[in-house]
């Protein structure tokens, strides 16, 4: 009985899962933290401060409606949001790394990455900060139309070269 692409994945992926995973780690440190830098870079040139990105990020361990803003709170509150943003790239690296592994092409592991940095986007803003992370779509926190392009244009996109070149065949496998 010939092999199914499913069957080929899922046994790929049980060979491969923990340098795959590993992957996505290192993916997503570096979508994460490319990402934060332009969250920083647009935040100041907008006339707030470059930790703006990291206060709000800090909502979402908090709960709370707005970020925490009182002077002795405040160096907390931007450890407390680069820690949780540092957790949730790695983790969205690691998620990424599962749906792009049976991805073969360079152009589907691109508009993989495009597509689910803007997955990342509606989940974040347009669902998660319509109903339980409002800071998210408070007037005053943070631009929508900015992160709309930057989750999929930075986050995602600096995903991809990590998975590009895995069509080939594994190391001692023939035929």
């Amino acid at each position: 009985m010939p092999e199914t692409t499913l069957t080929r994945c899922v046994r790929e992926l049980r060979r491969d899962f923990g340098a795959l995973v590993s992957r996505g780690a290192a993916a997503g440190l570096v979508a994460g933290s490319g990402f934060m830098l332009a969250n920083m870079w647009y935040a100041d040139a907008n006339g707030k401060p470059p930790i703006a990105p990291f206060l709000a990020i800090s909502t979402v361990f908090h709960g709370s409606k707005a970020p925490i803003l009182t002077p002795e709170a405040i160096p907390a509150e931007v450890v407390t949001g680069l820690w949780l943003h540092l957790a949730l790239s790695l983790a969205f690296g690691m998620g990424f790394a599962i749906l792009a592994a049976p991805l073969r092409s360079a152009s589907a592991v691109v508009a993989a990455s495009l597509g689910y940095g803007l997955a990342l986007f509606i989940l974040n803003f347009e669902i998660l900060g319509r109903t339980v992370i409002p800071w998210f779509t408070n007037p005053k926190g943070p631009d929508n139309v900015f992160e709309g392009f930057i989750h999929p244009l930075i986050f995602g996109l600096l995903l991809a070269p990590f998975f590009l070149g895995r069509g080939g065949r594994h190391a001692g496998e023939t035929g």
